[in-house]
């Protein structure tokens, strides 16, 4: 009877071991299982940044032609400026009249490293003519060749008379504020 005692006592441990040794196992193979989790969510994330910097070096190559033609545009002075809506008026039949160029702040990050400052100036233009080719400015007005946009347009009419009294024909009075955004350099 002793040596079944003994036997099932051993047995008892063995077993008691043999459970342990298969709890340690399963624990290392989850540790393993969660490493390699792990790690493929690394990788995965480092496969991610790099096809993402691909993708911005791709868009910087493929844009730069547009980059430089957009800087060009940019690089125009208000002088110049200036000179274009002056040819607008020429194409369209009217003169128009610059009744100045105010200077805006646009709204740049400070402490930044780029080079190229955006500033914006409105122009107050007028003119006076026929309804038809206060239109026909006004159009060209919206698509200057430079990075700008028309802000305000107000026509107003007044019949002009001739000098007996009757009304001869109607003139056409045009206000417009233009704002052109260029890089050069805008001094106070």
């Amino acid at each position: 009877m002793r040596n079944t005692g003994t036997l099932a006592l051993l047995s008892v441990i063995a077993a008691l071991v043999a459970w342990v040794a298969v709890f340690m196992y399963a624990a290392w193979i989850s540790a393993q299982l969660d490493a390699n989790r792990s790690q493929a969510k690394d990788v995965q994330s480092s496969s991610e940044r790099e096809i993402a910097l691909i993708r911005l070096h791709a868009l910087a190559r493929d844009t730069e032609n547009l980059r430089a033609q957009l800087e060009g545009l940019t690089r125009s002075d208000v002088i110049g400026v200036a000179d274009t809506i002056d040819s607008v008026g020429r194409i369209a039949g009217v003169k128009l009249k610059i009744g100045g160029a105010i200077p805006e702040s646009v709204g740049q990050k400070k402490g930044t490293n780029n080079p190229t400052v955006l500033h914006a100036v409105n122009f107050a233009v007028e003119a006076d003519g026929t309804f038809a080719s206060l239109m026909h400015a006004a159009e060209l007005l919206e698509t200057l060749p430079s990075p700008s946009s028309v802000q305000s347009l107000e026509f107003n009419h007044a019949p002009l008379s001739a000098d007996d009294g009757s009304v001869k024909s109607t003139a056409w009075h045009l206000t417009a504020r233009v704002r052109v955004l260029t890089t050069s350099d805008i001094s106070s």
